[in-house]
C-alpha cells in the first residue's frame, strides 16, 4: 500500500483559509492496474470518500470537493507498494476560480 498526504490548515504552507474547494486529477503512469481510494478529513472526520480503479494510462478527475475554507487532509491510498506511477494534481479554489495547484510532489509520500 503507498499513501499520498496533503494537508491544509490555516497559517500553514497550505492555508486553508482561501481553499473553498479543490479538484483532484489521478493518472496512473505505470503498466499494472491499481485501485485507488480518496479520502478528505475535515475537523469532523470523513467528508469524501472514492473508490476508482486506475486502469494504465488511465486519468481519473474528481471535481469540486468542498472544503469551506475549513482545515483538510486529502488522502490517497492504493493498493500497490510504490507510489512511482501514480501522478496526482490538487487544485485548489476560492469561489471557482484557480488559486493555486499541487502535484504529488507537494504530498507527504508514505510507501
Amino acid at each position: 500500500m503507498s499513501i499520498l498526504r496533503l494537508e491544509a490548515a490555516p497559517f500553514a504552507p497550505i492555508d486553508c483559509r482561501y481553499i473553498e474547494s479543490f479538484d483532484v486529477e489521478v493518472t496512473n503512469g505505470g503498466q499494472e492496474s491499481f485501485e485507488m481510494l480518496v479520502h478528505g478529513y475535515g475537523n469532523q472526520g470523513l467528508f469524501y470518500v472514492h473508490l476508482v480503479h486506475m486502469a494504465p494510462g488511465s486519468t481519473i478527475p474528481l471535481y469540486n470537493i468542498v472544503t469551506g475554507y475549513a482545515p483538510f487532509q486529502l488522502v490517497l491510498v492504493t493498493n500497490v507498494n510504490h507510489y512511482a506511477n501514480t501522478w496526482a494534481t490538487v487544485r485548489v479554489r476560492d469561489h471557482g476560480n484557480l488559486i493555486a495547484v499541487y502535484t504529488q510532489e507537494d504530498m507527504i509520500r508514505t510507501p
